[in-house]
C-alpha cells in the first residue's frame, strides 16, 4: 500500500467577500505602506491583492477604477474644406450623399478615422489594434 498523509489543524481556503476584498484594495490605494506588509497584515498572498484589482474591474490605483476621456471635436460637414470644393459646373460626377466620418485620436499621436455607423465591437478591436501597433 501506498502512503497516505492526513492534514489536520485549519483550511487555507478562505472565501473573502466582495466588501473584505474593497476594504483591503482601499488600504493598498491609500499609499501608506507596501502591498506586500499589508498582504502580511491580513493573511493573505501579494499576488492575491492583484489578483482581485483585476477581477473586481479595478486598476493600479486601488478603489477606483481606471478612466481615460479623450478630446473630441465635432466638425460639421459643410465646414470642412469649402474653399476646396469645385462650383457646380466644375463636377464629373454625379452628387453622392455625403457619409459622417469620425476622426479618433489614439496614442501615440494615432489617428483613426472611420465611418459613423460602424458597428461599436469593430470600432473598439480597431481602436486597440492601432493603440498596440
Amino acid at each position: 500500500m501506498g502512503r497516505v498523509e492526513i492534514l489536520t489543524g485549519v483550511e487555507r481556503r478562505r472565501n473573502w467577500t466582495d466588501e473584505q476584498k474593497l476594504r483591503i484594495l482601499e488600504e493598498v490605494a491609500a499609499g501608506d505602506q507596501g502591498i506586500a506588509e499589508i498582504a502580511r497584515r491580513h493573511d493573505v498572498l501579494p499576488q492575491q491583492i492583484y489578483t482581485w484589482r483585476r477581477k473586481l474591474g479595478l486598476g493600479s490605483g486601488g478603489g477606483r477604477p481606471e478612466i481615460t476621456l479623450l478630446p473630441v471635436a465635432v466638425i460639421p460637414q459643410s465646414k470642412v474644406g469649402d474653399s476646396e470644393r469645385p462650383g457646380p459646373g466644375d463636377r464629373s460626377h454625379p452628387k453622392r450623399p455625403a457619409k459622417a466620418r469620425i476622426e479618433i485620436g489614439c496614442r501615440g499621436g494615432r489617428v483613426l478615422k472611420v465611418e459613423a455607423d460602424i458597428a461599436p465591437d469593430l470600432l473598439k478591436m480597431l481602436i486597440r489594434a492601432v493603440e498596440e501597433a
